[in-house]
């Protein structure tokens, strides 16, 4: 990839979904966090000692197994997408659309997260994402004109994936956050 010709609100985030299908590879998963490239992390519970491994590249934006070694249940298990400070203050709809396929079905949760002055406020979107055994696609929106909790502007914003706590075995074939 050699030219970086996102604008708009969703930019960063546009950009770092492109570096990580480009990525075409993997790495362990082990402490609280876990650096996939400079905007896409892992976060888990450090309490629950999580540890597995990720891929990505082309075909499958990332492929995750996490499994807790500790003797504690995760309270969290996060993949969190930086979004920069992603202004609203002229659109009118933030969401996404993602595809999914998990050997087991299970349950994921989108995050908006929003910082301002040293706090952060989380916003999830209405519908759980279901990942089946076969691909199955995902599309929630927000109206940010009746969403009254989520500032127009913060210094911060991340996409957030929230994990059912426990063994996670998911398949993240795409994920296309907008802003309209």
């Amino acid at each position: 990839m050699s030219n970086s010709l996102f604008l708009g609100a969703d930019a960063q985030i546009r950009q770092a979904l492109q570096q990580l299908r480009a990525q075409e590879g993997g790495a362990p998963i082990s402490g609280e966090i876990t650096g996939i490239n400079d905007d896409i992390f892992l976060s888990n519970d450090p309490a629950a000692n999580v540890t597995g491994d990720y891929t990505s590249g082309r075909e499958n934006l990332i492929s995750l197994k996490m499994q807790p070694a500790g003797a504690e249940t995760p309270r969290w298990q996060a993949l969190h997408l930086r979004m920069g400070a992603c202004d609203l203050g002229n659109a009118g709809v933030i969401g996404f659309v993602a595809r999914s396929q998990s050997p087991s079905a299970m349950i994921t949760r989108a995050c908006l997260r929003s910082g301002r002055d040293g706090q952060f406020q989380d916003t999830f979107f209405t519908k759980a994402i279901a990942s089946f055994a076969t691909p199955s696609t995902h599309l929630d929106a927000i109206d940010l004109d009746t969403a009254g909790d989520i500032p127009r502007t913060a210094d911060w914003r991340e996409f957030i994936l929230f994990f059912r706590p426990g063994p996670v075995d998911i398949d993240l074939l795409d994920l296309r956050p907008f802003v309209v």
